[in-house]
């Protein structure tokens, strides 16, 4: 009987360890991911949200035409439905935008190519700002900055520029 190791019981072709229906080893050739589709627990889940914001419109709403309801409670019930529907959109964006990556990354033709949102990363390039357009700096010494922070510097400038004013006592 020959031994082998989990090394090369990993690495030979035939090995597939079953995890549920998930398979832990995959060939070269099934490597490509499926797209993500809708399921039943993300409905329960979008539906559970879209009651929600709905019941809190609906808690707005009978605020606003109580004898305490204000323009307020007017707009809040009128904005909870929105929100239920951003969620709706959300929802259908995401897997959209996760579909076409998953068929981006799938596509033999792209596959050693980076994802369409990530080439703008990759190639990006550092650009140099012209000296001539950022104003230059002065190169005041310590004494000159403090005597420019000083307030009553300032005041005394003041007077010498306009010394017709008189104080107020």
């Amino acid at each position: 009987m020959r031994k082998y190791s989990l090394a090369h019981t990993v690495a030979s072709a035939n090995f597939r360890p079953q995890l549920g229906n998930l398979e832990a080893v995959k060939d070269s050739q099934n490597d490509k991911r499926a797209t993500i589709r809708v399921r039943w627990w993300h409905l329960v889940l979008l539906a559970i949200v879209v009651i929600c914001f709905f019941g809190l419109a609906w808690w707005q709403w009978t605020r606003f035409q109580s004898g305490s309801g204000t323009f307020q409670n007017l707009g809040y019930a009128l904005q909870w439905p929105l929100f239920a529907g951003f969620a709706v959109f959300a929802y259908r964006m995401i897997l959209r935008y996760e579909n076409e990556k998953l068929a981006e990354e799938n596509d033999p033709e792209t596959s050693n190519q980076p994802y369409v949102a990530d080439r703008h990363k990759l190639e990006q390039t550092v650009t140099a700002i012209d000296d001539d357009f950022l104003p230059t700096r002065r190169n005041d010494n310590v004494e000159a900055f403090n005597e420019l922070a000083d307030p009553a510097a300032r005041r005394r400038q003041a007077r010498k520029q306009h010394p017709t004013q008189k104080k107020d006592s």
